[in-house]
């Protein structure tokens, strides 16, 4: 008995030190891409692709559940090609994570459009019947994607608006310009990096043993609720603690 527990035992550290070993060894290798602009536009060369439109990304409906389409380089930069957009648009993409084997994986809307973006917004209608799938807003399908997805495309639309909106430099005004990675925001003026915020949050699930308290707005879908969640204000955390 004692035998087989030790095996037991000597077999579960085995498996546990190796999913820690992957995690780390992923983690590194995001961080590289991160610092390194040109190990970062390597990894695009094998990479996968994921497309959003006005922050809204692209999906395929499957069953009863939807899928989030995955493009190469060289598909995306067909597409490109095909609206008469230069493939230079793709510098406008972010890295959201990466797999096991290192493949790494990048988010690029193809609808935001500014005054200093590399080119306009392509029209979503003609996209979505090149790409056989829909822009669909965020949070009515998130409970029909897999876990990885929705938890790639959350990032993803995070990452992507978070640029959108800081694209100036808060002390000379200055355009500010991302690296490979879109991992910070550089102002060329001052050399000041933004790096995307994290803002606190309390979420709430408030319970009576055998029955929980959930919420909706008029927005969300039909059948959706949510535990109560708030944002906190400067120092409010501490106050809370």
């Amino acid at each position: 008995m004692s035998l087989y527990c030790g095996i037991a035992c000597r077999r579960k550290f085995f498996w546990c030190y190796r999913l820690l070993s992957t995690y780390v060894t992923k983690i590194r290798y995001l961080f590289e891409l991160k610092e390194d602009d040109d190990a970062c536009k390597k990894a695009q060369q094998t990479g996968a692709f994921y497309l959003f439109h006005s922050l809204a990304p692209l999906l395929q409906t499957s069953a009863h559940q939807y899928l989030a389409p995955r493009h190469s380089l060289l598909e995306l930069e067909r597409l490109l090609g095909k609206f008469g957009q230069d493939a230079q648009r793709i510098e406008d993409s972010v890295l959201i994570g990466c797999s096991e084997q290192q493949e790494a994986w990048f988010a690029l809307d193809l609808g935001l459009d500014s005054s200093f973006s590399i080119s306009a917004s392509l029209h979503k209608p003609e996209m979505e019947t090149e790409l056989k799938g829909s822009f669909i807003e965020l949070r009515k399908a998130l409970f029909q994607l897999n876990a990885r997805d929705a938890s790639l495309l959350s990032t993803a639309q995070a990452l992507l608006r978070w640029h959108d909106a800081h694209q100036f430099c808060s002390r000379s005004g200055q355009p500010t310009k991302k690296n490979v990675a879109g991992s910070k925001r550089v102002c060329p003026s001052n050399n000041i990096i933004y790096y995307p915020q994290m803002a606190p949050v309390v979420i709430t699930l408030v319970s009576d043993g055998t029955r929980c308290l959930l919420a909706r707005q008029s927005s969300f879908p039909k059948g959706m609720y949510s535990a109560l969640a708030g944002f906190c204000d400067i120092g409010e955390e501490k106050l809370l603690s």
